[in-house]
C-alpha cells in the first residue's frame, strides 16, 4: 500500500515539476515565480517518503528535464532537485528556521558552484569574465551618454573601473548572497504550498527581532585592519579580506534595519516608514552607512533594549 502510494504521488508530483520546468523554461515573464517552486515538487515528496525515495524523483525529472528540453536543461533538475530534497530533509525534522535557512543556502551554494566549475571546464563560458565584459559595456555607455543625462560622468566611470579590478576577487562573497537570497525567496514561497498541505514549517521570528551574534563586531573590526595593512592585490589574504568583509558589511546592514523596524513598531507608527527606509537604501548610497552604523550601535551597546515605547 505504502509502495503504490509512493509510486502515484511521484508521478503526480514528477508531473508538477514537468509543468513549472516547461513554464520556468519558455515563459519569461512568470519564471520569476515559477523558478522559486522548482524545488517544491521534491520537498513535497522527502516530508512524505524520505531522502531515498526522493532520489528517485530527482532521476525522473532529470530524465523529463532532457525530453521536455535538452541536455543543457540538466541542471535545472539537479540543482532544484537538490535544494527540494534537502528543504524536505528539514521540513520533515521540525528543524528551526534558522537551520532549514542554512540548509538551503549550502545546497544552493554548492550547486553554484558546481555550476561555475561545469561552465568553464565543458562549455568554456567564465562567470568573471562574462561579468568583467558587462562592467565594461557600462563604462562605454557611462561616457557615451555621460554629457546628455549629467551628473559626474568622471567619478562613475572611476567607480565603475575600480569595480572592474575588484570584481573577480567578489566571486565567493557574490556566491554566498545570491545563494542566501535564492534560499530565503524559495522558503517564503514554499511555505505559503507546505501550509496549505498541512506540513509544518517552522515560524520566523518577525523582522525586528533578528540579531546577529556580537562577535561580527570583532570579525569586522579584525578585517579593517587587515585591509589598513595593505594585503597584497590578487594575494589570498587580499580575496578573503575582500570578500569576508562585503558580507559583514551586508550583515551589518541587516542589523541595522531590523533596529529601524523595531523603533516604529516600538513607537506604533507601522511598516510603511521603515519600509521606505529600506527602499531609499538602494536608491541614496549613504543610506547604508547610516544603517550600517546602527547595527555596529546596536550589536555593541544593545540599542533596541534602550528604545522606550
Amino acid at each position: 500500500m505504502n509502495r503504490t502510494r509512493a509510486l502515484t504521488e511521484g508521478a503526480i508530483l514528477a508531473s508538477l515539476y514537468a509543468v513549472l520546468f516547461l513554464i520556468t523554461l519558455y515563459l519569461p515573464i512568470i519564471s520569476t515565480i515559477t523558478l522559486f517552486l522548482l524545488s517544491l515538487p521534491f520537498a513535497i515528496y522527502t516530508v512524505r517518503h524520505g531522502f531515498k525515495k526522493s532520489l528517485l524523483l530527482v532521476g525522473t525529472a532529470i530524465v523529463l528535464s532532457i525530453i521536455l528540453g535538452s541536455i543543457a536543461s540538466i541542471n535545472i533538475p539537479i540543482l532544484f532537485g537538490s535544494v527540494g530534497v534537502v528543504m524536505g530533509h528539514f521540513y520533515r525534522k521540525k528543524s528551526s528556521s534558522f537551520a532549514l535557512l542554512l540548509g538551503t543556502t549550502f545546497a544552493f551554494l554548492a550547486n553554484f558552484i558546481l555550476i561555475y566549475i561545469v561552465s568553464i571546464l565543458f562549455f568554456d563560458i567564465n562567470l568573471t569574465t562574462l561579468t568583467k565584459e558587462s562592467i565594461e559595456q557600462m563604462i562605454a555607455m557611462t561616457e557615451s551618454f555621460g554629457g546628455i543625462l549629467g551628473g559626474d560622468v568622471e567619478k562613475s566611470v572611476e567607480q565603475l573601473k575600480g569595480l572592474l579590478v575588484v570584481i573577480p576577487y567578489l566571486l565567493p562573497a557574490l556566491f554566498v548572497i545570491m545563494a542566501v537570497i535564492f534560499a530565503f525567496i524559495t522558503i517564503l514561497i514554499n511555505n505559503i504550498f507546505m501550509k496549505k498541505l498541512n506540513i509544518d514549517v517552522p515560524e520566523w521570528k518577525p523582522f525586528r527581532e533578528w540579531s546577529f551574534p556580537k562577535s561580527i563586531i570583532w570579525y569586522y573590526l579584525a578585517t579593517i585592519l587587515i585591509f589598513l595593512s595593505g594585503p597584497e592585490q590578487g594575494s589570498g589574504l587580499y580575496i578573503v579580506t575582500n570578500n569576508l568583509y562585503l558580507i559583514l558589511e551586508i550583515i551589518l546592514v541587516i542589523q541595522g534595519l531590523a533596529v529601524i523596524y523595531y523603533y516604529f513598531w516600538k513607537k506604533g507608527k507601522g511598516k510603511t516608514i521603515p519600509v521606505l527606509v529600506t527602499i531609499l537604501l538602494f536608491i541614496l548610497p549613504l543610506g547604508f552607512y547610516v544603517v550600517r552604523i546602527l547595527g555596529i550601535i546596536d550589536l555593541g551597546f544593545d540599542l533596541r533594549k534602550r528604545i522606550k515605547a
